[in-house]
């Protein structure tokens, strides 16, 4: 069981944006992912993408407003950029609940820590897409740590915005299953564990 998780969505319904591309994937093999959106990239013309995320079993999260590095802002900012974004997810799902937070950049501090008001997710796993990673760069990178026992339980990074990604998963989706793996969003694999995720705690996988 692995948690692979795509940030700084949301794209679009295109049939050929990286997103949908993303998300068929995983829907078609039966699998469940974490998706944390940018609250200021949420327009009325990609909101449906997050709509449609929660219709498939997706667990929509929180990846704040701005994107900012929380850990530079003072506790009233790091409220204003979680909530902000947690207000936009919950009009367009209709669900009012705590939003799992990315925090961007993965920075966290004792000031992020005591005002995010839910846990924070960053990874054990970087996919390294955000940094050129090829898709067969990502895909060595998840097949390699099958092989080794090292990705039970990890939480897995990676963003829904690039092309490489997209390939990767429509390759790794359908493997992962063949080779016997299941692909849950985050509060699956903590529940399917047996383990409680706190507020302001931070999160690498359930191991």
């Amino acid at each position: 069981m692995v948690a692979i998780c795509f940030d700084d969505g949301p794209v679009g319904t295109a049939s050929s944006s990286t997103s949908t591309r993303i998300q068929n994937a995983l829907s078609q093999n039966g699998a469940h992912a974490t998706f944390f959106y940018w609250g200021n990239r949420i327009t009325s013309a990609n909101q449906a993408e997050i709509a449609r995320a929660d219709q498939l079993g997706f667990e929509v999260a929180n990846h704040t407003y701005t994107h900012p590095y929380l850990t530079n802002l003072s506790a009233d900012g790091i409220k204003q950029e979680v909530n902000k974004t947690a207000d936009i997810l919950s009009g367009i799902i209709g669900k009012k609940q705590n939003y799992l937070i990315r925090p961007p950049y993965l920075a966290v501090n004792d000031t992020v820590k005591q005002n995010c008001g839910a846990p924070l997710i960053t990874c054990g796993v970087d996919s390294q897409d955000w940094n050129n990673a090829s898709k067969d760069q990502i895909i060595n990178t998840i097949t390699s740590k099958m092989a080794n026992g090292t990705l039970k339980n990890q939480v897995v990074l990676m963003h829904e915005t690039y092309s490489t990604t997209a390939e990767a998963m429509e390759y790794l989706a359908p493997y992962m299953k063949q080779q016997g793996w299941q692909i849950v969003t985050v509060s699956e694999m903590f529940k399917a564990n047996g383990k409680d995720m706190y507020n302001g705690q931070v999160y690498t996988s359930a191991n």
